[in-house]
């Protein structure tokens, strides 16, 4: 084989290599098998990270006093901001939150409410055995969706403001 012939498939050898070792890592990075559950060695398959992003947002933004609170420290951290400028920015952070809380709670209601209705649809078109278990694991899995979308009122921000 001529040496220019030797260069080049070894070069070529040497990408493919290289294709390969980076679609394995991408492979490994991306495990989102069956209809977005991931799956690993070390258990059940378990929520893809898209669901805990919005538990933990659905979490951090159920009490506008805590998320007040969570803004002022970022911003005290992340900026270095002075006391003065926190105080002057504080009416504008307090606003911020509620307007996220309201929009949050409306969010939770307007979720609940579509799948209220869509799975009414589809208990309305089964057999009374189906439609009964179909209708637990329904109230099941509404129970969990409450919990997480729907809000604890108990904060005094809240309601009032």
């Amino acid at each position: 084989m001529r040496p220019t012939r030797k260069i080049i498939v070894e070069f070529i050898g040497v990408f493919l290599i290289g294709a390969g070792a980076g679609g394995l890592a991408t492979w490994s990075y991306t495990d989102t098998e069956l209809s977005g559950m991931q799956i690993s060695d070390a258990g059940p398959p378990r929520p893809p990270a898209s669901d805990t992003q919005l538990s933990t947002f659905m979490s951090r933004t159920n009490d506008a006093d805590s998320m007040v609170a969570r803004m002022n420290k970022k911003y005290a951290d992340e900026y270095h901001l002075t006391p003065d400028e926190l105080s002057r920015i504080q009416p504008t952070i307090k606003e911020m939150a509620r307007h996220i809380f309201q929009v949050r709670h409306q969010f939770g209601l307007d979720i609940m409410s579509t799948l209220d209705d869509y799975h009414q649809k589809i208990a309305e078109q089964l057999t009374p055995e189906h439609r009964a278990v179909y209708e637990k694991a329904i109230d099941e899995h509404r129970k969990k969706l409450n919990s997480m979308l729907l809000l604890d009122q108990s904060s005094p921000t809240q309601g009032s403001k």
